[in-house]
């Protein structure tokens, strides 16, 4: 029971931290880099109630309901994968080499994630758990988490050349380093899930990752459409001036 508390506090401090963003209140989602970390969102917010309920069901040993739930957890997982991978490339406004290939790549491996969840219904490839409740991870599991920590180390070791190599300035450099301290932190815990299987580190992973970008990302972006809306505003103002002037002439 107590591995469900991490879920409940990490699904608690995403909801208060980011309910602008779920009631998409200011019609956030028109936005294309916001409608993207939306949905990205919302697969983390799936993927703590399928953790949650993953710690009591092992707790009062109910078989059949724990493999139904480890395998909705596995396609939570997918479905983060495959978005978190968009944000980034929308986020970094990236279209190089390297932005087409992390995003197949994300999507490689979203897909395959879910392909190995139903296969595993009936051929044992990921995961298994016994009649006395016993979650048991396979080799492939093992696959697919350290395939998630290659792609998030290539990522981050992309924005820091990036920022040293190329010739960005201001909020370029800010983003790239922002993804890329974001990426470590999430392959870091994702490394050590792969040893302690009953710790919810990926949970821990997403808490301070989406914390992180909710203190930096979120707030820039915030202050860059402010920013957006001022000067739009004040453009209106001076057309209508302008039409006044003439009207009087």
């Amino acid at each position: 029971m107590y591995y469900s508390v991490i879920g409940i506090l990490a699904l608690l401090i995403l909801m208060i931290e980011n309910q602008d963003i779920f009631l998409n209140r200011n019609k956030i989602s028109e936005i294309p880099v916001w409608k993207v970390y939306r949905r990205f969102l919302f697969s983390v917010l799936a993927y703590y109630f399928t953790d949650i309920i993953w710690g009591i069901l092992e707790y009062y040993k109910m078989a059949k309901p724990l493999f139904a739930d480890t395998s909705i957890y596995f396609l939570t997982m997918a479905a983060g994968i495959l978005f978190w991978t968009q944000y980034v490339i929308t986020y970094l406004e990236e279209k190089n080499k390297f932005a087409k290939f992390y995003l197949y790549a994300g999507r490689i491996l979203a897909l395959a994630v879910s392909v190995l969840t139903v296969l595993n219904i009936f051929i044992p490839l990921t995961f298994t758990v016994d009649d006395e409740c016993v979650y048991r991870a396979l080799p492939l599991r093992y696959v697919l988490l350290l395939a998630q920590i290659v792609l998030l180390v290539m990522l981050s070791d992309n924005s820091h050349i990036t920022i040293h190599r190329r010739k960005i300035t201001g909020i370029k450099i800010q983003r790239n380093r922002i993804i890329s301290n974001f990426s470590l932190l999430r392959a870091f815990f994702l490394a050590i899930q792969l040893w302690f299987t009953y710790l919810p580190m990926y949970s821990i992973a997403y808490l301070l990752g989406t914390c992180l970008l909710r203190a930096v990302v979120i707030a820039s972006e915030k202050e860059e459409y402010r920013a957006e809306l001022a000067d739009a505003e004040k453009i209106k103002t001076l057309k209508q001036s302008i039409s006044a002037l003439l009207d009087n002439m």
